[in-house]
């Protein structure tokens, strides 16, 4: 069921930061929603709200966090309800050389995350 939760969101380039409420969609095949325990705020949500790496607004503040999944999609194998997970900002494919040797922080085809009000 979708729910409702409050984010700190960029509405424009150097506007204010307001904090809204918004809507968490139940997660479609091959996701996960992450009840969020610890966010950070870093340099590079600053460096979007400043309009320096994209001029897609409104978006969500903070890409690092850590929290329980409490619900999972369709496919979903590797995590379940009452997991304690860490989020990743950069996604990784699983199959390059580096993910098959056990490095993924060297993976050779990331994609990062993107700060959509979707939540995806």
């Amino acid at each position: 069921m979708a729910q409702e939760v409050r984010g700190v969101i960029a509405p424009g380039k150097d506007e204010p930061v307001r904090v809204e409420t918004i809507v968490v969609p139940d997660p479609g095949p091959g996701e996960a929603v992450v009840r969020i325990q610890a966010c950070g705020v870093c340099h590079t949500d600053l460096h979007y709200k400043q309009g320096g790496i994209s001029d897609d607004f409104p978006f969500l503040l903070g890409h690092e966090a850590a929290g329980v999944v409490e619900s999972v999609g369709e496919g979903v194998t590797d995590v379940a309800p009452g997991d304690f997970v860490i989020l990743n900002w950069r996604a990784v494919c699983g199959q390059c050389r580096a993910c098959l040797r056990g490095r993924p922080q060297y993976c050779f085809n990331t994609h990062n995350a993107k700060q959509r009000m979707t939540l995806t």
